[in-house]
């Protein structure tokens, strides 16, 4: 059985830039609050209409937040990210895909297991669904769109397979993996 992750509007749309959103779909089972799909499916905004399509077609489920009263700590968030995370609690998804700062903390401080875009070329490549190039190519596109702090970078270049077990396509889990876990290069955007 496929993972079930709940992704945020930043993440869908930074791996829809970047041209990985089919990819992460067919490795997981996809799902996204009623905020977050009616932010990703504002009519003229890029990608609006392949989010229309993938909610048609089954590769983004919606998720229900639920009438969970309790929001303890995640009043400052946004619609979406308050949902995903509501959904998360009600226990329908095994894990959080979430690039909106303020959200990441509330999962840390929530205990609820989140990984951003920027893991999701390395967790493809490992699982053999991409090639080094194009892991190499996507991440440091990523780099350029996304907002990472330097640690959270260093952590995505170097991390290994073990590190991120329970993020692994669960199809991919206990194979052995025949791909390179050499950490990614990492192009200084300040240079």
């Amino acid at each position: 059985m496929m993972k079930c992750v709940l992704i945020d509007a930043s993440s869908a749309i930074l791996l829809y830039k970047v041209g990985l959103f089919d990819s992460v779909a067919g490795a997981y089972r996809l799902r996204a609050a009623p905020a977050v799909i009616r932010e990703i499916t504002v009519p003229n905004r890029r990608g609006a209409s392949a989010f229309a399509r993938a909610c048609e077609i089954g590769a983004l489920l919606p998720a229900d937040p639920g009438s969970c009263l309790d929001t303890g700590g995640l009043t400052s968030l946004g619609d979406g990210e308050r949902e995903t995370l509501l959904a998360y609690r009600s226990g329908q998804g095994d894990f959080v895909l979430i690039d909106d700062g303020r959200g990441a903390a509330a999962c840390r401080s929530g205990g609820i297991p989140h990984i951003n875009a920027l893991l999701c070329p390395r967790l493809l490549h490992w699982t053999g669904i991409i090639d080094r190039c194009a892991c190499q190519a996507v991440f440091s596109r990523l780099l350029q769109i996304g907002r990472y702090s330097e640690p959270v970078i260093h952590f995505a270049g170097t991390c290994t397979p073990e590190m991120l077990s329970e993020f692994l396509p669960t199809d991919f889990q206990h194979r052995k993996m025949q791909v390179s876990t050499r950490p990614v290069e990492i192009h200084s955007l300040n240079n």
